[in-house]
């Protein structure tokens, strides 16, 4: 059994297959992890999800686009931020409004309980930046995060960190902050690079390398040999 993760999707089925292809992938052995952003941009969320969901050993976080999606789904907008062209919701919003409720339901069921981090023995997955404290983040669901929200008109500050931040990683980019203090590595996407990126000193690797850009592709890394596979 090996371990894999995958970067940012967006609604890019064929890309996605072609990554997990060149990449040997066994969905029936592997591990598959994945740091989020699994709709908009692209044309073809449903079956990118359908697939996702269909895997035995699959282990998500959720990112900002997915938030926005749920929210959609859980009768919250859909929000005029996640209609932006700059943001891609449309390409989501178009094959979704005319969906059957039961699958509306079980998507929303299974977005729901997406977390957003993950520890493993030598990982911190997420989605994009580091909170001040990983602790907060431990047991806070998509759907919990979205009751809080609802109670206080927002997402904690954390929550937001770990799925809009974009500075640590620049400061990592850049040679200009401090790292955080961790023995671990953090796995990220969010910030669409052209290769992938890698810090010792900031204990970080991003790995969007832009799925929906047409120069772009979707990269999956073996946790377990730092092995990169790419699908166009």
């Amino acid at each position: 059994m090996r371990n894999l993760i995958i970067g940012d999707i967006h609604g890019m089925y064929d890309r996605m297959i072609s990554a997990l292809s060149s990449s040997g992938f066994n969905p029936e052995e592997d591990n598959l992890y994945a740091v989020g952003d699994f709709c908009d941009r692209g044309p073809e969320p449903i079956k990118v999800l359908d697939y996702l969901m269909s895997l035995p050993h699959f282990f998500p976080v959720a990112g900002n686009h997915d938030m926005w999606l749920y929210g959609y789904l859980c009768g919250f907008g859909p929000e005029s931020i996640w209609l932006d062209p700059r943001n891609g919701g449309m390409a989501t919003y178009s094959v979704f409004k005319d969906l059957d409720e039961t699958r509306k339901t079980q998507i929303r069921d299974w977005y729901g309980s997406l977390p957003f981090i993950r520890t493993t023995e030598k990982f911190i997955i997420l989605h994009a930046g580091p909170p001040s404290s990983f602790d907060y983040l431990e047991g806070i669901t998509l759907a919990k995060a979205f009751k809080i929200r609802r109670l206080i008109r927002k997402y904690p500050s954390y929550v937001h960190d770990a799925v809009w931040d974009r500075d640590y990683i620049r400061a990592a980019i850049n040679d200009c902050g401090e790292p955080v203090k961790t023995d671990k590595t953090i796995i990220c996407g969010h910030t669409p690079l052209e290769k992938v990126f890698h810090s010792d000193k900031y204990h970080i690797t991003c790995i969007d390398t832009g799925s929906f850009v047409e120069e772009g592709c979707i990269t999956v890394m073996d946790m377990d040999t730092g092995e990169l596979s790419t699908g166009k």
